[in-house]
């Protein structure tokens, strides 16, 4: 059965409230390193407290150059969380606060609990990779987003599932790009590795996120081509309508994982 590609900040977001070895294990890869710095720019920035547990000290200057934290030390002061979420931002679909993370396309979103190196801070972790390490900037939100609502999600998901693959078949791919049919026809049975996900991942979790993520790759794999559109306008209409359904599906994904306090273990 087709495997779907599940991003770094993803398999974060499920992971990070789990204290356990394994979940670091598994987002950093076997040959990875992964690490957090003090995000250098922007007014809320502010830097480590140099002891090693990964604290914020808001006495320092803001873009201050700091010292990177291993991730896994990184996690374990942070914990718990109030909330955590995988966020993938777009510019067709911008998301108050997350704007940091455009360039990179994708970041988590952590609210630090009672105890947390975090308290009473929300934090858009970024990822930036260098082969097949990461560093994670993390930034200081001026303040959080929205809840995201997971059961309106599901039904957006599953209405755009079915808009994005009747306008698909309409283009009758299988005739004028037959790889690219065939690509999709994977995509819509993919599922998501069971091995890297959390067993404590409730079930209609599971299958918002893999609904959300074929829904994204079937949106990114058909936005690579227009040549199967006739006119330029058709291929500019078809452009707009997996923009938006894309917009869906990212929604769709930080539904999906994000976790609340009461909820994590």
């Amino acid at each position: 059965m087709p495997i779907l590609d599940a991003p770094v900040g993803v398999l974060l977001a499920l992971w990070a409230p789990v204290p356990s070895s394994v979940g670091t294990a598994l987002v950093q890869g076997p040959d990875g390193v992964h690490d957090v710095v003090a995000a250098a720019t922007g007014p809320a920035a502010s830097g480590w407290d140099g002891s090693g547990a990964a604290g914020w000290d808001a006495h320092k200057a803001p873009g201050r150059v700091t010292t990177a934290v291993d991730l896994a030390s990184w996690l374990e002061a942070a914990r718990p969380f109030r909330r955590c979420a995988a966020v993938l931002p777009s510019p067709a679909d911008p998301v108050p606060g997350l704007a940091l993370a455009l360039d990179e396309g994708q970041a988590v979103l952590l609210e630090g609990g009672a105890g947390s190196s975090l308290e009473g801070l929300s934090v858009l972790l970024v990822p930036r990779a260098s082969g097949t390490s990461v560093t994670w900037a993390a930034h200081v939100l001026s303040a959080s987003p929205a809840p995201f609502d997971a059961s309106q999600a599901r039904r957006d998901v599953h209405r755009a599932t079915e808009e994005a693959i009747e306008a698909l078949v309409a283009l009758d791919l299988a005739r004028e790009r037959p790889q690219m049919a065939e690509a999709l026809t994977d995509l819509v049975t993919a599922v998501l590795d069971p091995r890297l996900l959390p067993p404590s991942l409730p079930a209609r979790q599971r299958d918002l996120l893999e609904r959300s993520l074929r829904l994204l790759g079937i949106c990114e794999l058909a936005l690579e081509d227009d040549g199967a559109a006739a006119t330029a306008s058709q291929g500019l209409a078809r452009s707009r309508v997996l923009r938006r359904l894309g917009a869906v599906a990212r929604h769709g994904v930080a539904a999906a994982t994000e976790t609340w306090g009461a909820h994590q273990g």
